[in-house]
């Protein structure tokens, strides 16, 4: 299984770019640049999913399962985040709150 870490940049209004490591020598060596990949959370984003009846947790749930799905699709489904999920969350869950 594939150890991966999140790093997301400053993050913008309505999205936040996450650069996602692996390390190809254990955790003790290097990393590794594998993906970009951006979330994007504007007013827009939250109110489809208001519309399809999400409240605040539900929103907080699709997210978490995007990212994955993001990270999945350029990874493979076999990796574990190590590092940063809690920091990408706490950006995503900052911003989404502001529309609920």
């Amino acid at each position: 299984m594939k150890e991966l870490a999140l790093t997301p940049d400053k993050p913008f209004v309505n999205n936040v770019d996450v650069t996602v490591y692996d390390f190809p020598k254990g955790r003790d060596g290097d990393r590794r640049k594998r993906c970009g990949i951006t979330v994007e959370f504007a007013e827009s984003d939250v109110a489809d999913l208001q519309g399809q009846g999400m409240d605040y947790e539900a929103a907080i749930e699709y997210y978490k399962k995007y990212i994955y799905d993001l990270v999945t699709a350029n990874i493979g489904p076999d990796w574990q985040c190590v590092e940063g999920w809690d920091k990408v969350m706490e950006i995503v869950e900052d911003h989404v709150k502001a529309y609920y």
